[in-house]
């Protein structure tokens, strides 16, 4: 408690202590001002004003007041085509309007401490001030034909008055106004009249000649610029709300109905005079966007309370009428566009008696925070009525709808406000309940993709395993690789199942992530066997790491890394059963089909045709050739490395179960370096050798074979060959020789 008294007693002396600052400069010139001045203020309303059609040169010193064309003006506000009841035309109108007031000799002979200021609340279209005949100031733009090239419609107009210029006795103030006659007279003597109000002093406002400074029209000024940010602010607020859930339209309508109030408040305060100066656009602004206001905020309105149903006929009716009106103020000849006022000022009344109906009925139909919009609503309704009746009657020029809206925010602020926290409990609670149902589908689909690789489906073209049904099938060219451990069945007869199940598992855990590596994925594991694929086409979930390489290329690299991660193995386990492991490749490419096979209950993925069957012919023909990796000739012709790779041929076979033969290449890229060097040394040899052999020239290609193991004489490839050789000679091959071998065995 003791807190917060100091901090209240902080704050009252705070407000204290501004209040002496700001009144501070009067205190200390009150007491000098009083001692030296005896100037005062006029009110300008207070004096008698006399008007003539036309200006004279000699008008500047002031005219004969008792002419028969002279009219004295009784008051407050001057519309001068109203009071001279000007006929409609196109021709320029020019009037000249004074009035005089006394100044006695103390007041001339005193010396001014503070300049003398001259205060309009409005003068236009355009014009010309005289003090006794000094021109004060001129805002007279005409083009060469005569007509208003810019207008110069001010309110809250301040010229400072040379204190020289004053005389004793009558002093004479003369205002040359010129503007637009009516373009349309629908009426006479009443507010429907579409005369132009503009040119003369249309509001009924302040008009004094003084030295006091008034400190409240720079605080309105403040007040006002500072609303209009704070409006601006929620407009574009609740546009970034809506482009991020455009489901909630209502925000689009309070954000564009927030930045029209803004820029109607804008257009009524002085502020805006010194930033633009032809103030026909003001104008357009000021009437173009006040006949927004009324459809955005019952399209608001409607929104929130009944979402995206089809707002009812009224709102359709008064929202056309009123952008009928908004466009009319952008787009007509300016000598028209006092019609759009007019024709906003009668529509506005049912409008604001619908929006009282339309919340009233919220009200009694229980909307929620229909009650506190409702006070809100009241409330702008009320003040917007009250300005309503000063632009049609009083012309006092005060306005306070932007106070009104701004009570509307803060109210609509506070049940937004309320609304998210509401939303946020909910949001919470849901989060909860779906991060259960999260985890569970998660963990579903990691299950699935256990057993059905992501790529699998990517290549099917589908996005999701649920699109996936029993048949379906595609047609792709793919490289096929084709590995198992040889002479499994042995080692395995040395382990106990458990031990062979850890074996395998972790074999297989090791290979995996090396044909990952160059974008392929297994599609089965069959024992210690596995089946990977290698798409041509750049699969969905890959990057861009493989760029230009074919797929051939990724199966190759992918199957190289893959014995040499064997080799790395077995030298760091001294021990143990994957000592001494081999493992067979075998690599194919070509079309085949992918695609899902078994029943409506049960469904498993496949691949099918010649392309993946002589990858596995290849894979068991690696034990027969002591090779780690043999591919086909389609495999080697789709290599874009093959320059990079150690390569040799190894045989021309059919094999079993196939009628047309192969060409079968090792690649020996990952054997031990001893090894490559030896078959290194003898590829030219095996090559001529093999050449020779295919065109039935064995006796010469016996001897590049025999000095081919005299290089490396455990190299299975010429033992074979020559071995082939030595019984062709003996005896000669019958029909026609192509060099190829049939296998009778898998």
């Amino acid at each position: 408690m003791a807190q917060i008294q100091k901090t209240l007693s902080a704050r009252y002396i705070f407000l204290f202590a501004f209040s002496f600052l700001l009144f501070l400069p009067g205190l200390l010139f009150s007491e000098e001002n009083d001692s030296v001045s005896k100037w005062k203020d006029l009110d300008l309303k207070r004096l008698d004003w006399h008007s003539v059609q036309g200006f004279k040169k000699e008008y500047s010193q002031g005219f004969d007041v008792s002419g028969s064309s002279v009219r004295k003006i009784e008051g407050f506000p001057i519309v001068l085509n109203q009071l001279y009841k000007t006929p409609v035309s196109d021709e320029l109108q020019e009037f000249t309007v004074q009035t005089t007031f006394l100044l006695d000799d103390e007041a001339k002979k005193e010396i001014f401490v503070s300049p003398i200021r001259l205060f309009l609340s409005f003068i236009g279209e355009n014009w010309e001030i005289y003090l006794n005949g000094h021109l004060l100031r001129k805002e007279i733009h005409l083009t060469p034909e005569g007509k208003i090239q810019e207008r110069r419609s001010y309110r809250d107009l301040e010229v400072t008055v040379d204190s020289s210029v004053l005389k004793e006795g009558e002093n004479t103030l003369v205002f040359h106004l010129l503007g637009d006659a009516p373009a349309i007279l629908l009426s006479e003597d009443n507010f429907l009249t579409p005369t132009n109000v503009d040119l003369g002093f249309y509001v009924n406002g302040d008009y004094t000649l003084g030295q006091d400074y008034d400190f409240s029209r720079q605080i309105g000024v403040l007040t006002n610029l500072s609303l209009n940010t704070i409006y601006i602010f929620f407009g574009l607020y609740h546009l970034l709300i809506f482009t991020k859930r455009r489901a909630d339209k209502y925000n689009l309508f309070f954000g564009v109905f927030s930045i029209s109030m803004a820029i109607y408040s804008l257009s009524r305060s002085s502020i805006i005079f010194d930033f633009i100066q032809d103030t026909t656009l003001i104008t357009r602004m000021e009437y173009g966007s006040v006949a927004l206001l009324a459809p955005l905020f019952l399209l608001f309105l409607h929104d929130y309370f009944y979402g995206s149903t089809l707002p009812k006929w009224p709102i359709l009716l008064i929202a056309s009428f009123s952008f009928v009106i908004f466009f009319f103020s952008l787009l007509a000849p300016f000598r028209y566009l006092i019609t759009s006022l007019r024709a906003w000022q009668i529509s506005i009344i049912p409008s604001l008696i619908y929006m009282l109906y339309f919340m009233g009925k919220a009200v009694y139909l229980k909307k929620k925070d229909a009650s506190v919009m409702a006070i809100s609503l009241f409330i702008i309704v009320f003040i917007a009525g009250y300005d309503l009746l000063d632009s049609m009657f009083f012309q006092l020029g005060f306005r306070f709808m932007q106070f009104a809206y701004l009570l509307f925010v803060i109210s609509l602020t506070t049940i937004l406000a309320n609304r998210f926290i509401d939303l946020y409990r909910q949001s919470e609670e849901l989060n909860i309940e779906l991060s259960h149902q999260k985890l569970e589908l998660a963990r579903q689909k990691n299950a699935f993709f256990r057993f059905v690789p992501m790529q699998f489906l990517s290549v099917l073209g589908k996005d999701s395993a649920v699109d996936v049904n029993l048949g379906d099938s595609a047609l792709r060219e793919m490289s096929v690789l084709f590995t198992d451990i040889r002479s499994f069945t042995t080692i395995s007869e040395k382990m106990t199942p458990e031990e062979n199940f850890r074996f395998i598992n972790g074999y297989l855990a090791r290979m995996e992530p090396l044909i990952q590596k160059y974008e392929g994925f297994v599609d089965k594991f069959m024992g210690d066997a596995i089946l990977a694929l290698f798409s041509a086409e750049k699969s969905a979930v890959s990057d861009n790491s493989w760029d230009g390489k074919s797929a051939a290329d990724r199966a190759v690299l992918a199957a190289i890394e893959m014995r040499k991660r064997v080799r790395e193995l077995t030298e760091e386990v001294k021990e143990g059963h994957i000592k001494g492991v081999r493992i067979g490749i075998g690599i194919n490419t070509g079309n085949l089909m992918l695609g899902t096979v078994g029943s409506s209950h049960r469904l498993d993925t496949t691949v099918i045709g010649d392309t993946v069957n002589v990858a596995s012919r290849l894979e068991s023909l690696t034990n027969l050739y002591k090779a780690d990796i043999l591919v086909t000739q389609n495999t080697l012709s789709s290599l874009t490395i093959q320059d990079e790779l150690a390569v040799r041929e190894v045989d021309s076979v059919v094999v079993k179960g196939k009628s047309q033969p192969i060409v079968i290449y090792e690649i020996y890229e990952s054997d031990d370096p001893h090894i490559r060097k030896l078959k290194d040394a003898t590829l030219p040899l095996i090559s001529r050798g093999i050449i020779l052999y295919k065109v039935g020239n064995f006796k010469e290609a016996l001897l590049n074979f025999e000095q081919a193991l005299k290089v490396y004489p455990e190299d299975i490839v010429p033992i074979l060959y020559r071995k082939r050789c030595q019984e062709y000679i003996e005896s000669p091959p019958v029909g026609n020789w192509i060099g190829v071998q049939h296998l009778l065995e898998k």
